[in-house]
């Protein structure tokens, strides 16, 4: 984490998935403008810059010396440390406790998010909520997002799952927000046990929906529909290839990598991948050799098609490329089915 390279995009999705959480906290009475406000894994600190009109304070935690230094120089306040006790402590004796503690996109990407749920235990304010968002499993499965699955996602949560794990470490699961964005989404609210807390009828709601997903053939369709648009894009590449048809890809996310190694596709059949994040270009996607360009030089070389691999990015990114004055390039899909879009 000395030198991270994900940046938080600037997107107009995003911004109005912000929007919806701060919406639904609001108005289910977690979110005050009293609040003292942590987030851990805050990145750059764009949520925490979209919240800080609606709360007392906030305050970012992020590993990555690089990311934490520019949410520092941007105005956010922003500790460069993993979150633990020991963190923890330092930052209840800086600035106190917090009535809301965030971790959006982070919490499954530890491997042992226990020793978070300590440091949590220190700083959260006994009736305050700890907020967590993660992809939900549920949509992972029915949505065949195989490409959700890579090395930074160290779990894979439902309801059942992450509730079982917090209610070991003193926290009840007392009400949830599902998202359609990356794919599907669920934030999930905790409150101390001590806090004697009230659960709310959404929890139950999705617990009985996950019951399914218990069963060997619920995964079934998870695993034809993987190997059928395998086939399907693989073919559709080497055609277009053969014909002589240029092909890059757009987008060089962590799912990416699961693709391009997963599908078997190498340089040979795309050998750019286009991506606005300063930290990857020039770099290579693992094993495929793969190469990471600016957006500016594909503008500069615009080809016949692009792979979208961020396909939860779709129509933010081609309204992008079509705003360039390239009318040229067509987009060939690989998710939810194997499609080219004009």
């Amino acid at each position: 984490y000395s030198d991270y390279n994900y940046i938080t995009p600037d997107s107009q999705e995003l911004k109005t998935h912000y929007g919806q959480i701060i919406a639904f906290l609001k108005d289910n009475g977690y979110l005050s403008k009293a609040c003292d406000v942590l987030e851990i894994g805050s990145n750059i600190g764009r949520f925490l810059g979209f919240l800080k009109p609606d709360v007392n304070s906030i305050l970012g935690v992020d590993p990555a010396e690089n990311i934490a230094e520019m949410a520092n120089s941007n105005g956010i306040a922003t500790v460069n440390d993993f979150f633990n006790t020991a963190s923890a402590e330092k930052i209840l004796k800086d600035s106190g406790k917090k009535d809301m503690i965030i971790a959006r996109h982070c919490f499954a990407h530890n491997e042992k998010p226990w020793l978070m749920l300590d440091g949590v235990r220190q700083v959260l304010s006994p009736e305050g909520v700890l907020v967590i968002e993660n992809a939900y499993f549920l949509d992972t499965v029915m949505n065949r997002e195989f490409d959700q699955i890579y090395h930074e996602h160290m779990y894979y949560y439902n309801l059942r799952s992450i509730s079982a794990m917090l209610g070991r470490h003193g926290f009840e699961l007392v009400d949830v927000f599902h998202s359609p964005i990356h794919g599907g989404t669920m934030l999930y609210v905790f409150q101390l046990k001590t806090a004697e807390p009230v659960v709310s009828s959404r929890v139950q709601e999705y617990l009985s929906k996950e019951k399914d997903m218990h069963k060997k053939e619920f995964y079934d369709d998870f695993i034809s529909h993987i190997q059928k648009n395998k086939h399907k894009l693989t073919q559709l590449l080497e055609a277009l290839t053969s014909s002589g048809s240029t092909i890059h890809a757009y987008g060089a996310s962590a799912k990416s990598a699961t693709l391009f190694n997963y599908y078997g596709i190498h340089d040979d059949i795309v050998p750019y991948v286009v991506d606005s994040t300063v930290t990857k270009q020039g770099k290579y996607i693992p094993l495929v050799n793969i190469r990471i360009i600016s957006e500016e030089e594909g503008r500069q070389n615009p080809p016949d098609y692009y792979l979208l691999t961020i396909w939860n990015y779709k129509d933010e990114i081609i309204r992008k490329v079509r705003s360039w004055g390239n009318t040229k390039t067509k987009f060939i899909l690989h998710h939810p089915e194997v499609e080219i879009v004009e």
